[in-house]
């Protein structure tokens, strides 16, 4: 072989390898975001090109039952004792409705009830108060249950405010597609208090909903790409029965404020949730954030101050954000299945179990407070980014870490602490040097845990909310063959040297008798 030959064969193998090792950092690092499939969407913005100057505007004062039939802009101003507005237009009919401080209530059924039109759209002026009675007359078809129901597309726009009483069951419902340019709803309803069939997107507004049932949900299941949930912007107070936020398909949030009580999930979908931006406080019954299948969170300011598990899915990837995690069970759990009701408890079937279940940690800062399994994968689980800080659960039958298939960590930093009984460490298959303590005694709540290098300069510290007797500890800052020392309030008890991938010092204690102060 010539030198000519022998140098295309050094480049060939040397770009061969380089392209071997891109493949096997890309196996173990998950790249995915949310726009994946937010761009996939088809948004219905039909209403943004109606030219309402092509159309007559009537000024109307309403004290009796109202019937619209023509394209048209309708003012419509006064008080409405017991009555309706009906709207029965063609097929192409265009209807807006400007609702001017209007007084409207309906003993036998819905306040404004939409037939048959191509779009409707409600323009709020000033404020305005609407409410139905408390059953609806035979006269109403069983699926008409809502204060406002529309059968075709209904858009809302406007600076006003829409304070809306559902007293039989929903307060806004559209068959098509629902939608929210601005305004603000005050709504309180005996079943759901924002229902769209095909969709309900928001683009800005202010929404306060007390629903007994669902807050805002989206209901197709049957057609491709319908069935979704998305919200630009806006604030949200939300108090549900049930669910927060719930759609069939896919829920997209890219932003706004969120304050979300409910009995069950406060966010949840059975396919797909995917979450850009936005500062949410939680509070549920339930799953905080739920997806059947995929969890996509770029970006946000997350805080779950209380749910049974914290952040579900059968696979999760955070990409950025603040997340701050507090739970009876886990705090976030890539599992397998769907999510039903069990143990008298709205929704609490656990995941079976499943190889191709997956959560990435390529960012952010986590922490999590957990009774059950902190972070929790009944596949793989892999750390390429972020600072994730676990206080993990007192109890030996769950762990700070979890990972079915195994723990990969090829970024970020790690501390995980908890009782040693299920502690996992951070993997022999990672690429960052890791540790895992067991320490021969519990150790009380509000320890302070220091981890210093051999010139003093402290790597790590962190002040346990909970009881622990493990430290699992992963950071680019452990250097191989490196000496280091743990203090626990300020104590020195354990010098280390990183002998390999995983450290390991000490064994688990987990059949030692506990002594009557905690400490065995």
């Amino acid at each position: 072989m010539n030198k000519e030959s022998s140098k295309w064969l050094i480049v060939f193998v040397v770009i061969l390898s380089v392209l071997l090792m891109t493949g096997l950092m890309n196996a173990n690092h998950t790249d995915n975001t949310a726009n994946k499939v937010t761009n996939t969407i088809d948004l219905d913005n039909g209403d943004t090109d109606i030219d309402w100057d092509r159309y007559p505007t009537s000024n109307i004062y309403l004290s009796n039952s109202l019937e619209i039939t023509k394209s048209g802009t309708y003012h419509l101003t006064g008080s409405l004792i017991d009555g309706e507005v009906s709207i029965k237009g063609d097929s192409e009919g265009k209807i807006r409705l400007i609702l001017d401080n209007v007084n409207l209530h309906n003993s036998n059924g819905p306040v404004i009830v939409c037939y048959s039109a191509d779009d409707l759209v409600i323009e709020l002026v000033g404020k305005n108060y609407l409410s139905d009675g408390n059953s609806y007359s035979a006269q109403y078809d069983e699926d008409i249950t809502g204060a406002i129901y529309s059968k075709a597309d209904l858009s809302f726009t406007g600076d006003g405010t829409l304070n809306l009483t559902a007293n039989y069951q929903d307060g806004i419902i559209s068959k098509d597609d629902l939608k929210f340019n601005s305004g603000t709803y005050n709504i309180t309803s005996l079943d759901d208090g924002i229902r769209g069939k095909d969709s309900v997107y928001v683009i800005a507004g202010n929404f306060t909903i007390d629903a007994s049932a669902d807050a805002i949900k989206s209901t197709n299941e049957t057609d491709q790409g319908k069935g979704f949930i998305m919200l630009e912007n806006g604030n949200y107070n939300l108090t549900a029965g049930s669910k927060g936020i719930k759609a069939t398909s896919s829920i997209f949030i890219s932003g706004g404020n969120y304050i979300i009580n409910t009995k069950d999930d406060s966010i949840h979908s059975n396919n797909y949730v995917g979450i850009r931006g936005g500062k949410f406080n939680i509070n549920a019954g339930d799953d905080a954030i739920h997806a059947d299948r995929e969890l996509v969170i770029d970006d946000g300011d997350i805080t779950i101050a209380k749910a049974y598990e914290g952040l579900e899915a059968q696979a999760i990837t955070i990409n950025k954000g603040t997340i701050h995690v507090t739970t009876n069970d886990d705090g976030i759990n890539a599992g397998g299945g769907a999510d039903n009701s069990a143990n008298n408890r709205p929704g609490a079937n656990p995941f079976d179990a499943d190889e191709n279940c997956v959560l990435s940690i390529n960012g952010g800062d986590i922490y999590i407070n957990a009774s059950g399994d902190g972070v929790d994968s009944n596949g793989w689980l892999y750390i390429n980014g972020g600072t994730t800080i676990v206080d993990g659960p007192t109890n030996s039958g769950n762990g700070a870490l979890d990972a079915g298939m195994g723990i990969v960590m090829n970024g970020g930093e790690v501390i995980a602490i908890g009782a040693s009984g299920m502690a996992e460490s951070l993997g022999d298959s990672s690429s960052i040097n890791n540790v895992s303590i067991f320490l021969p005694s519990t150790q009380p709540a509000n320890t302070t845990i220091t981890i210093k290098n051999s010139s003093g300069d402290t790597i790590i510290e962190h002040t346990s909310a909970k009881s622990f007797d493990h430290i699992a500890f992963g950071s680019g800052l452990l250097r191989m063959g490196e000496k280091y020392t743990l203090y626990l309030d300020n104590e020195s008890v354990e010098q280390f040297t990183i002998s390999g991938i995983t450290t390991t010092i000490g064994q688990s204690n987990m059949d030692q008798p506990m002594m009557p102060n905690g400490r065995r």
